[in-house]
């Protein structure tokens, strides 16, 4: 654009050179004699040019300006552009650290919460390992001290059974006798079941099987009865024989639950054919300890239940 004008400006002062010289000169005559006047003035320079020089030249410089100023603020929009997606990343990367976080925190909380868990159960177990243990101790216990008195019983039995077949001569001169009134008696003991009294106790248990048990006499012999809680709350019963030296009972204490039954193991030593009875109390529990506490509260507290009786014969 600058060379352009330039060349512009020199063909119009050229021009207006040549015009103001008077063009070319006039053929024949004699020169005039040369009159003493002032050189004409020069040509003023076109005033339209310049002023158009002028006006282009501003033009071009506010379109620069214009231009600069456009890109100036391109630049500015391109920055705060580049700075908000920049900020939108940093932005996002606080919210990525904050769930990281959380999701740390959630973690950390779980661990915990199974490891607690754990614990629990390890507890637990170990707390069901220590009262199996027990159980155990506490079985073993009672096995021996019934081994110990079984032994003792035995060597009392030898002591006894010369004593015995003395007695056993004696006892079955008697037999005849016993039968008969033991008849009177069964015949009585029915009498009382049809029609019980009205201040006789209602047992809590019944037993299986029902009527008598019997056993051979010339050998050791072992049969089972059950116990069964017939009423709404949890009983506990007690076992007793005519004859301990014969007739061995395990368990002799015990509870039941409602509805639940126990199972009872007698057995009879080899010994004489003799008649003896099972004695069954039982009463509604009355106590909160261990089930050793079974006897006293036996001796402390009266039955509540009516006694069951079960004839043992041996033949």
């Amino acid at each position: 654009m600058g060379a352009g004008i330039s060349v512009f400006v020199g063909i119009t002062t050229s021009f207006w050179l040549i015009v103001g010289c008077g063009g070319k000169k006039k053929k024949g005559g004699a020169a005039k004699p040369i009159q003493s006047t002032p050189p004409p003035a020069p040509p003023p320079p076109p005033p339209n040019v310049e002023s158009k020089m002028k006006a282009l030249e501003e033009k071009e410089k506010k379109s620069e300006k214009k231009e600069e100023a456009k890109k100036e603020e391109e630049k500015k929009e391109k920055s705060k552009k580049s700075e908000k997606k920049e900020e939108k990343k940093e932005d996002k990367k606080e919210e990525k650290k904050e769930e990281k976080k959380e999701d740390d925190k959630k973690e950390k909380s779980k661990k915990s919460e199974i490891k607690e868990e754990e614990k629990k159960e390890d507890k637990e177990k170990k707390d069901d390992k220590k009262e199996d243990e027990k159980e155990k101790d506490d079985e073993k216990k009672e096995e021996k001290e019934e081994e110990k008195k079984e032994g003792i019983k035995e060597e009392k039995k030898e002591e006894k059974d010369e004593d015995k077949k003395e007695e056993e001569k004696k006892e079955e001169e008697k037999k005849d006798e016993k039968k008969e009134e033991e008849k009177k008696d069964d015949e009585k003991k029915e009498e009382k079941k049809e029609d019980p009294k009205a201040g006789e106790l209602k047992p809590h248990i019944t037993v299986d099987p029902i009527g008598d048990l019997e056993f051979q006499a010339d050998k050791q012999e072992q049969k089972k009865i059950t116990i069964s809680n017939s009423h709404d709350k949890k009983i506990m019963f007690k076992l007793k024989t005519s004859d301990n030296n014969v007739y061995l009972v395990n368990p002799v204490f015990g509870t039941i639950e409602p509805g639940k039954t126990a199972e009872v193991l007698i057995t009879r030593n080899k010994a004489p054919a003799k008649e003896a009875k099972l004695v069954i109390v039982n009463s509604l529990v009355s106590f909160s300890g261990d089930d050793k506490d079974l006897a006293k509260s036996f001796k402390t507290a009266k039955p509540t239940g009516g006694q069951v009786t079960v004839k043992l014969c041996a033949k």
